[in-house]
């Protein structure tokens, strides 16, 4: 099984607002903290403990890395908050505020638990985009918050998944259990000027469609403090991290013909496996569905060719 995984997050305002004495509203000690992180660094990018995980997104493949489903986890947690009884519940321990720390931390927490239940139990093989140097240390710091056990990640001898204490999780120039794109295509931090958007408008994939990850704490953060407000602000989010790991995955397939693990043949063959199986119920289905009719139909000219 491989595991294409993807992270969006925000910045945690609550302790940044604790740790830097920051007045406001919520997005106004985003930005403020950004703007004074880029006074110290010229980069608006937060260290990672002030990072609150908001959104986690997998495309599932099999063995063969043919693709299986897309999708987010927490979704019944989110689905919960639309039902009227469930919020009543929740209210007898908190108010329901989309900001409040309670609200925040129970989603963060779900979303993390749910994670490495799954992760834990099947010790698929990750892909990812960046995941050594942003995801997986941002989801292990938070896990640590809230006592959670990722001990599959850091397991090194384990005969049934062929764990050994130089093939693991953690082993950053192996790429058995993990591929991390902008590792392996920069040649392991010869460069790193890669960015998933580029590489992808490069091989005319699809690439960000409707927004990108700087922008996700403001749809969030931004807007009403209403239920409708923001479980359509986390529908928004998750479906951006949905797109964000279909083109991770098309990438990793793309890299794994590059290697000669993948035949050109069989490549066409997963691109159509994945136009058949793809929700046709999405905001970004059109623009996958027309990228990947457009790939496939080259299939034929490079049968002709050879």
């Amino acid at each position: 099984m491989i595991c294409v995984f993807d992270i969006e997050t925000i910045p945690d305002f609550h302790l940044l607002a604790d740790v830097f004495e920051l007045g406001g509203s919520p997005l106004e000690i985003a930005k403020t903290a950004q703007n004074m992180q880029k006074e110290k660094s010229g980069s608006e990018f937060l260290p990672l403990c002030f990072h609150r995980v908001i959104s986690i997104s997998s495309v599932i493949g099999d063995e063969f890395g043919a693709f299986k489903r897309v999708g987010h986890f927490g979704k019944n947690f989110l689905e919960s908050l639309g039902s009227k009884d469930a919020l009543d519940s929740m209210n007898k321990d908190f108010k329901l505020d989309f900001l409040s720390s309670e609200f925040l931390d129970e989603l963060e927490k779900t979303l993390l638990q749910e994670f490495w239940l799954f992760f834990n139990k099947n010790n698929p093989k990750l892909v990812s985009f960046n995941g050594r140097g942003f995801d997986i240390p941002t989801l292990t710091l938070r896990s640590m918050r809230y006592n959670l056990n990722a001990w599959a990640l850091f397991e090194q001898n384990n005969q049934a998944f062929n764990k050994t204490k130089w093939e693991n999780y953690r082993q950053r120039y192996s790429e058995q259990f993990h591929t991390d794109l902008f590792d392996s295509l920069g040649q392991f931090g010869a460069t790193r000027s890669l960015n998933l958007h580029s590489l992808c408008k490069m091989l005319d994939l699809v690439g960000k469609y409707d927004m990108s990850g700087s922008e996700v704490y403001e749809t969030y953060l931004g807007g009403e403090n209403t239920k409708e407000a923001k479980l359509s602000a986390l529908e928004t989010i998750n479906h951006y991290c949905h797109s964000d790991v279909l083109n991770t995955y098309w990438l990793y397939l793309k890299y794994e013909l590059l290697k000669g693990e993948l035949l050109l043949e069989d490549y066409y063959h997963l691109l159509q496996i994945l136009s058949e199986k793809l929700p046709q119920d999405k905001p970004y289905s059109a623009i996958f569905t027309q990228t990947l009719k457009k790939h496939i139909s080259q299939a034929t000219t490079h049968k002709g060719i050879e």
